[in-house]
């Protein structure tokens, strides 16, 4: 995440943009600037990069394409803790406009005007107003909050999609989790699936990691007694099991087809079954196939 550049709330009123949906990173808008501004931090590192020299309370670098023009900043630390934001997220276009040549409305020359005002009595340009603010912050939290839970959905999807697949129990860790499916065939149509969660347990991380497989009520889901079916809990392991008919077994399959899982960090795993028809207890080794 260090090298995605977002947009502030002030860079998209700039370019006439709202917005999009909570799910939709801000860094991945698909804008002639906001594109070319993904190049910034590569840019920074190979020493190519054009700071503006009139912006001289911080470091800003210039971002063109054809004749848009934006100025782009890496928060240090402390401003980014100042501005609320995660540390891991330090780049961010704070200003945007158009190119206009020997004309004083071109835009790095009313940024500079700009910055000027905001620093009237100190003697020299503030840019602290171009720096990520409360809605910036607070579209950040959501757009993480939003990604979490479609990335957990999707990594939920897929655990069990590789158990349909093999019979096999497979895990993953994410958020404090770990979480771990493993579907058995209960007779020719339907089949039988349990999912054990440890670690922290979140009863909202718990619902959504529930809510995940398609066309199962939440009052389907029932506590796994240690034993039934060869499945034990492991000590601070957590199991409910539900039955999934054909039908839902389906839609999982076609969802999982269009769905890539969006948290990076996770690391998955699997244990080897048991031959035959008997499954392994849903322990969470890293051995195995991923």
């Amino acid at each position: 995440m260090d090298d995605q550049v977002r947009p502030t709330k002030r860079c998209l009123d700039d370019l006439g943009l709202t917005f999009p949906y909570i799910a939709r990173p801000l860094s991945e808008l698909d804008h002639p600037l906001i594109r070319k501004a993904q190049d910034t931090p590569a840019t920074v590192e190979a020493g190519g990069a054009e700071p503006v020299r009139s912006l001289s309370d911080r470091i800003w670098f210039k971002c063109k394409i054809a004749d848009l023009r934006g100025i782009v900043a890496r928060l240090t630390p402390a401003e980014c803790e100042a501005c609320g934001v995660p540390p891991e997220v330090p780049w961010w276009i704070g200003a945007a406009g158009v190119r206009r040549d020997d004309s004083a409305s071109d835009f790095y020359r009313l940024i500079e005007v700009e910055a000027l005002r905001e620093g009237k009595g100190t003697g020299r340009p503030s840019t602290d107003h171009l720096l990520p603010q409360k809605v910036d912050r607070e579209r950040l939290e959501a757009e993480t909050a939003a990604l979490l839970v479609q990335g957990l959905r999707d990594l939920v999807l897929d655990l069990i999609v590789k158990s349909l697949q093999d019979g096999r129990p497979y895990f993953a860790e994410v958020t404090g989790h770990r979480v771990t499916a493993v579907v058995r065939a209960s007779d020719a149509s339907e089949a039988y699936l349990a999912v054990g969660v440890e670690g922290f347990f979140d009863p909202r991380v718990i619902a959504i990691i529930l809510d995940a497989v398609p066309g199962i009520d939440k009052n389907d889901w029932l506590p796994e007694p240690g034993g039934v079916t060869g499945i034990d809990p492991k000590s601070g392991q957590i199991i409910w099991s539900t039955i999934i008919p054909p039908a839902v077994q389906a839609s999982i399959l076609a969802r999982a087809e269009k769905n890539n899982p969006l948290l990076s960090s996770t690391r998955a795993g699997a244990e080897a079954s048991g031959a035959g028809a008997s499954y392994s207890p849903l322990t969470l080794s890293r051995g195995g196939a991923a």
